[in-house]
């Protein structure tokens, strides 16, 4: 299994105020091709911290980040960028759609934005199997909560990202489309062998995993072997 992302003693760092709050300490971890990596933790744990530290978002005070062997965050803001949308999509707790577009167009705007052509076949099969064939033309306030995130992972997956980073993606959905989501997200490692960061208090999450860490008071920990 070949390693898509490694992070190397990352830390991070906020000030409340006369207090240093220590979001991310001395954090290691490697994502192999193919994994669902779960990260486990209460609210404040600083996970939504680790998953934009690695995925370019918010550069950390001290350590590195490397997406396939190149550092992260010793790239200019243009190239990690460029990187940032080649190699990594994100899912959004709050589905982060476009309420002028209707599905589709939700869909297609990474292509729109990077100008990119559309790949249709690829496109169609995310699509069906995301169940998403009969409501492309609908508009996000037209969708339910589970098919609202449905078009935003056909929206992250249709650019052949390397690495999906997903925060609290059934944290507003319903329980049985959490659950569908969940079964979406093991189909499309199965089929499509795409790999997922998935950080959530959620520990439904740990069905589908194929390792689990724990996230406590900004210290990042392996839990024992689930699969």
């Amino acid at each position: 299994m070949s390693t898509i992302l490694t992070a190397k003693e990352i830390s991070k760092q906020y000030s409340s105020g006369a207090i240093a709050v220590h979001a991310l300490r001395q954090t290691d971890m490697d994502v192999g091709e193919g994994e669902i990596l779960v990260i486990l933790g209460k609210s404040g744990s600083s996970k939504s911290t680790l998953l934009s530290v690695l995925g370019g978002l918010c550069t950390p005070d001290s350590g590195e980040v490397l997406v396939k062997s190149q550092s992260l965050y010793k790239l200019s803001e243009e190239k990690r960028a460029r990187t940032r949308s080649q190699e990594i999509g994100f899912i959004f707790q709050t589905f982060n759609l476009i309420y002028e577009l209707n599905a589709l167009n939700n869909i297609r705007l990474p292509f729109d934005i990077a100008g990119r052509k559309y790949d249709p076949d690829y496109e169609k099969e995310i699509i069906d199997m995301l169940e998403l064939e009969n409501r492309v033309s609908f508009y996000p306030d037209q969708l339910s909560g589970g098919e609202r995130q449905r078009v935003a992972i056909a929206r992250a997956l249709t650019m052949r990202p390397s690495l999906i980073l997903a925060d609290e993606p059934t944290g507003n959905l319903d329980a049985e489309s959490g659950e569908h989501l969940m079964e979406f997200v093991k189909q499309t490692n199965e089929k499509l062998h795409q790999t997922y960061v998935v950080v959530t208090h959620d520990t439904q999450w740990i069905s589908v995993a194929h390792r689990v860490f724990r996230m406590q008071d900004g210290v990042l920990r392996e839990e024992a072997a689930v699969i």
